[in-house]
């Protein structure tokens, strides 16, 4: 009896570690497949020239372009709500971003932020969820 409840008590983390675990792999292939379609704007504002990049992308040049929100959401939140920052990063940063190319590249392209903020909720809160199940397996 002890067994079942333990499942029992389980069973709704388990379910949703796998629900955002899938939305965490759909919205990376999303993600993907946006920026295939929409590289050469992307590479355009970002670098001055379209091609740098050729679609299908590799994984490590995909991964680099899909970094880039996360890497500026400070700009970003400075530039969409006004919010202040101490700037973090020095001269070691290894990518430096203009405030015109950012704020283009934030109206041209904001599904590209969206997307990225979508990959990584659904990542911390699988994570999140299957800790919470394994905590109740491990000490029930």
């Amino acid at each position: 009896m002890n067994k079942f409840l333990l499942f029992i008590k389980t069973m709704p983390f388990v379910f949703l570690t796998i629900v955002f675990s899938f939305l965490y792999l759909f919205s990376f292939v999303v993600q993907y497949i946006y920026i295939n379609k929409n590289l050469k704007e992307i590479c355009k504002i970002m670098f001055k020239y379209d091609d740098l990049y050729k679609a299908p992308l590799n994984y490590f040049d995909f991964y680099f372009l899909s970094a880039l929100p996360l890497v500026f959401w400070r700009e970003t939140l400075n530039i969409k709500k006004g919010t202040k920052f101490k700037k973090l990063y020095g001269k070691e940063f290894y990518f430096k971003i203009e405030r015109h190319k950012l704020n283009k590249l934030l109206h041209q392209n904001s599904y590209f932020f969206y997307i990225q903020y979508l990959v990584f909720l659904f990542g911390i809160l699988s994570m999140i969820f299957i800790a919470i199940a394994c905590f109740l397996i491990k000490f029930n």
